[in-house]
């Protein structure tokens, strides 16, 4: 197949799971023996220095009458804080306090001062809605004589510009969810979120196939889109390059690690996260909880921390690097994905690999693709603390979830992952071409 992928975020440009999610699909399917052309805004980030085999690189911003654009002030989709509501969050929570000990929660930049932040800010930033409208029409116009048999579109983004081409140039269209408005804040929400809601809506209806990247978001289309469960594939994301065979960690004389990685974010569940640390910090005084990541609940959740006593056992790193973080999953004893709502959740993938024991909430899709993990409710802070206290006083165990995580993790490759896109993508020309006879 001739395939035409719409992609917002690829490396180097990558914000999120995304790019990640983009890039091991894409190359899966050139190394499949098809032929791609990857479409990309401009990121102002350098091109890859040496292009994948199979794959034909087209970047809307490298044409001088289409300048490099950064996307968003209307709203950034990965920060939305409505996600409570939406998701279900107790009444009450979570409980504010002073500021941390060593942090001034009231200084600007201890909030956006990330690498990954500036890289949202260009993919995200000041004009979203406005930057979509010129992605679309820049891509009908600069893939008007290319040859391609289907558009795959990835997250909600590049969905304009997959329906006009539909339309333009005929050719069936699949659509990639990776995430919805409903997971970041609630399909009814006001303003941009609804506005982001309704634009999914539209796509999804009117697509000739739909990829969901989990089974629990394919659930939450047909329960809240109305989808018919027929037209919609699972394609899992699937393990970092290479699994990490060196054993799972030692715990060291300083204590033991405990770690999230992610957006500070009402959606990750990151005021539970600190709430259930305060628990732990009981049974386990030497424990150590570190937060990775950027978001607008970082202030916050720094002030909740030294309301309960526990500053000096809770660390918020703010952005780092990738060796830096590959460095906190080697180091951590236990992973924590604390969301209330996650699509799929390549995190704990990752903290497998370097040897951390992950720990999920049942409101996540990675936990079809790793069933031994443990699970608790979203919210439920002393469910998630008796979990955390259970990896973190029987090595035995931790070491146990680590080994059948990493069996479970070898399964996952984007090879397999492709394998069932092509199959999607198969069905979209299919369903095409009953379409057209009709």
């Amino acid at each position: 197949m001739k395939v035409l992928v719409l992609g917002w975020e690829y490396p180097p440009a990558v914000a999120g799971g995304l790019g990640a999610a983009c890039h091991g699909l894409t190359t899966a399917l050139a190394d499949r023996g098809h032929e791609v052309t990857l479409c990309t805004p401009a990121d102002g980030a350098p091109a890859d220095p040496a292009p994948y085999p199979g794959i034909e690189r087209v970047s809307l911003g490298s044409d001088a009458s289409f300048s490099p654009f950064h996307p968003g002030a209307i709203l950034d989709p990965y920060s939305v804080d409505r996600v409570a509501g939406a998701a279900g969050a107790p009444a009450g929570a979570p409980p504010t306090g002073s500021a941390a000990q060593g942090a001034d929660p009231k200084d600007p930049g201890s909030r956006s001062s990330s690498s990954h932040a500036q890289s949202a800010r260009k993919l995200y930033g000041e004009d979203l809605s406005t930057a979509i409208q010129r992605y679309s029409r820049e891509a009908v116009t600069r893939l008007a004589d290319r040859d391609f048999d289907v558009v795959h579109a990835h997250d909600w983004m590049t969905f304009p510009a997959a329906l006009r081409l539909r339309f333009v140039r005929r050719r069936p269209v699949c659509l990639h969810v990776h995430s919805t408005a409903i997971d970041r804040g609630g399909a009814s929400a006001p303003g941009p979120v609804g506005s982001i809601s309704a634009v999914e809506r539209a796509g999804l209806r009117t697509a000739d196939r739909v990829c969901a990247v989990s089974g629990f978001t394919r659930d939450l289309l047909v329960r809240e889109y109305r989808l018919d469960p027929e037209r919609v594939s699972v394609v899992h994301n699937a393990a970092p390059s290479g699994v990490n065979s060196s054993p799972a960690r030692v715990v060291g004389p300083e204590g033991p690690s405990v770690l999230f990685v992610g957006r500070l974010t009402r959606q990750k569940g990151v005021g539970f996260l600190v709430r259930a640390a305060a628990r732990v910090l009981e049974s386990c005084p030497s424990a150590r909880f570190v937060f990775m990541g950027e978001g607008e609940d970082r202030t916050r959740m720094i002030e909740m921390a030294a309301a309960l006593g526990i500053g000096r056992r809770v660390f918020f790193t703010g952005g780092v690097s990738s060796e830096l973080r590959d460095r906190a999953y080697a180091d951590a004893s236990v992973f924590v994905l604390s969301s209330v709502s996650e699509p799929f959740g390549l995190t704990p993938l990752e903290a497998l690999r370097g040897g951390a024991a992950p720990i999920l909430t049942d409101a996540c899709g990675v936990r079809e693709v790793l069933p031994s993990a443990p699970v608790c409710p979203p919210w439920d802070a002393a469910g998630l603390s008796a979990e955390i206290v259970t990896l973190l006083t029987d090595e035995a165990r931790r070491l146990a979830v680590v080994e059948q995580g990493r069996a479970e993790l070898a399964r996952l490759t984007w090879a397999e992952s492709a394998r069932h896109l092509e199959a999607a993508l198969e069905q979209a020309r299919s369903t095409s071409g009953r379409r057209s006879k009709g």
